[in-house]
């Protein structure tokens, strides 16, 4: 799907067809060869001045958006339809004042762009918050959902903290070109730092989680070493005692008595009972 439109003097050329992009970009005034070469290589945010054309690929999460300008032409390429191309279209049907210069087009994208990045990173936040406060309520290793909930959110936050890595690079670029002014770069730039700490924040959540987990799994750990330790220990002291009656003397304590065998099992007994009573008191039953 391709489409066209004029605002003021700027041109505007929007398509999700990449099918003969070259030919398509050619035919508006754009270096089509090589931005169709950007297109199909490049993965992460970057900046291209290409034959007096600025190339912007917006790329996050899989969802990529290009952008190139031309004097007074603009053209926007996407596979889907991303937040982004979404965004644009809108803004064209509502025919914004912004879209009659490229350069405030480029600055308002851009920021458009981090502000898609700063809510897409609110929500996970949010998952990370609640998670969060589940496992402080009740602290549990069973919460192995969760945590790898968790691990997944955390692999996910640090792709974003690469991608936003590379923004740095698109502002150094665009500091080069003459239709952005040096306070949108600035702001631009301020975006990207507030939304970095915004994600060092919700890593810094999803860590703590982790955490809880790893110290419900050594408590529990802790006690069942407790326990076993107990129960060891109970069995060796009865296993002395039926030892010692099992040694191979005449004469034994209780040996000859009609109730021997009677008195020495409840001994011992006795002593299983009395034993698991003070362990349980100390916190290790």
């Amino acid at each position: 799907m391709a489409r066209g439109s004029r605002q003021g003097e700027v041109i505007y050329y929007i398509t999700r067809n990449t099918e003969n992009l070259r030919e398509k970009l050619n035919r508006i005034g754009l270096p089509g060869e090589q931005i169709e070469q950007i297109w199909e290589e490049e993965d992460v945010p970057d900046v291209y001045f290409v034959d007096g054309t600025l190339v912007v690929d917006l790329n996050f999460m899989d969802q990529s958006t290009l952008i190139a300008v031309k004097k007074n032409v603009v053209a926007v390429v996407a596979e889907e339809d991303t937040d982004l191309l979404r965004w644009i279209r809108n803004s064209i049907k509502k025919k914004r004042k912004f879209l009659q210069n490229p350069g405030a087009f480029v600055y308002r994208a851009i920021k458009k762009q981090l502000d898609i990045i700063h809510d897409h990173v609110s929500e996970i936040h949010k998952i990370v918050t609640r998670v969060e406060k589940d496992m402080s309520r009740n602290l549990r290793s069973e919460n192995t959902e969760h945590v790898l909930h968790v691990y997944d959110v955390l692999l996910e936050l640090h792709d974003v903290r690469r991608e936003l890595a590379y923004f740095w690079k698109v502002i150094m670029k665009l500091k080069r070109w003459p239709l952005l002014k040096p306070e949108e770069i600035e702001d631009i730039k301020g975006d990207v730092q507030e939304v970095l700490s915004f994600v060092g924040l919700t890593i810094k959540s999803a860590n703590s989680i982790l955490d809880l987990h790893d110290r419900a799994l050594s408590m529990e750990l802790n006690l069942l070493i407790k326990r076993l330790t107990a129960i060891s220990i109970i069995l060796a002291v009865i296993t002395i005692v039926t030892g010692i009656y099992g040694m191979n003397f005449r004469y034994l304590p209780l040996a000859e008595h009609p109730y021997g065998f009677w008195i020495i099992n409840g001994f011992m007994v006795l002593l299983y009972f009395g034993m698991w009573w003070w362990f349980k008191k100390i916190g290790w039953m």
